[in-house]
């Protein structure tokens, strides 16, 4: 009987041993694959200029930029921010909608292949932002560490804003590796912060970003680049910056907002506009890439010109609540949903 327990004892030793052991090891690879994985998202080649150069029908070739870009004074700012090259500092991109903010960062990472940048689109809702930031970096959050089913509380049990503080934690041992490797940073490209909501779980999210981004800034980790379309975000990001640098991208100015109409045209409908017809455009739309663009494409430019005019003065007059000496003070809810 002794020796029956002893046996049946022993075998309960090797078993456990075993495994323990083998959750061991199971655990130190899975967190070997996960900064492996992440590594792996700022390799050269990127979805994101995948999905560009498809939907805005662009080649990818290297030599593309000549004939489907237009160059912008801003652009070199961006290429070197964008490459690495600009260290010490992280940055937002400010500017109105439609400017070539976007465009600018696309081009840049063109260049370069996408080597060592990672960009994803901003949004309000908390759990969306965690997976689109998980999706740039190629990071599950632990949702297929088969490791919790023998656990009592699993890797999702906790909030939206702690699982982007975990990619953040990995993301930093990956760039401490690479920049031991290479010797640049990585670089994150946030755009559209401006979705982001100005409540209480908006201002922690930027509060979180913004202090890595400082913390990366000040070790030449990683460069954060953050764009956004409204003015609040910097009135936000300006209160505890101190590494920040802001590049405000306008309207093009006349010369290049002409040549830009003029290669849209040729590129769409192989047609040579006019002086006359060029100074006529840039007088009612301005040097914005976007209604350039839309101009460009159309059959009619100088009603196109006009659509947009009447649709830009729509949405003025709604924001500025214009009241008439005759008018009663409730005129102003019937103009906010007229």
């Amino acid at each position: 009987m002794l020796e029956a327990a002893a046996t049946s004892f022993a075998s309960i030793l090797v078993l456990g041993a075993g495994f323990s052991i083998a959750a061991y090891a199971y655990h130190k690879s899975y967190k070997h694959h996960v900064l492996k994985k992440m590594a792996n998202a700022f390799e050269p080649g990127d979805p994101v200029l995948d999905l560009a150069a498809i939907g805005k029908n662009i080649p990818l070739s290297k030599t593309a930029a000549a004939t489907h870009w237009i160059g912008r004074p801003e652009q070199d700012i961006v290429d070197d921010i964008v490459a690495g090259h600009e260290v010490g500092h992280y940055h937002l991109f400010i500017g109105e909608k439609g400017t070539g903010k976007s465009s600018m960062l696309l081009e840049a990472m063109r260049k370069i292949d996408g080597d060592g940048v990672a960009m994803f689109e901003a949004h309000a809702d908390l759990e969306i932002f965690r997976i689109r930031l998980g999706k740039a970096l190629d990071y599950e959050f632990h949702e297929d560490y088969i490791g919790s089913y023998f656990s009592e509380r699993g890797p999702r049990d906790t909030t939206a804003l702690l699982d982007i503080e975990r990619a953040l934690n990995k993301l930093e041992k990956v760039a401490l590796k690479r920049r031991a490797k290479i010797g640049r940073p990585l670089v994150v490209i946030i755009n559209q912060m401006h979705l982001i909501r100005d409540d209480e779980d908006g201002k922690d999210l930027i509060e979180l970003l913004q202090q890595r981004a400082e913390q990366w800034a000040a070790s030449n980790l990683v460069t954060m680049v953050f764009n956004s379309d409204d003015y609040w975000v910097y009135e936000r990001l300006k209160q505890l910056a101190t590494r920040m640098e802001v590049l405000a991208i306008t309207d093009l100015p006349k010369n290049l907002a002409t040549a830009a109409l003029r290669n849209y045209r040729h590129r769409y409908f192989a047609e040579d506009l006019s002086n006359e017809t060029l100074e006529q455009i840039y007088d009612r739309v301005g040097g914005r890439l976007n209604f350039l663009n839309r101009v460009a494409r159309s059959n009619d430019m100088l009603a196109t010109c006009d659509e947009i005019k009447q649709v830009e003065k729509t949405w003025f007059l709604n924001q500025c609540w214009i009241l008439g000496e005759e008018m009663d003070d409730d005129v102003m809810d019937q103009q906010k949903w007229a």
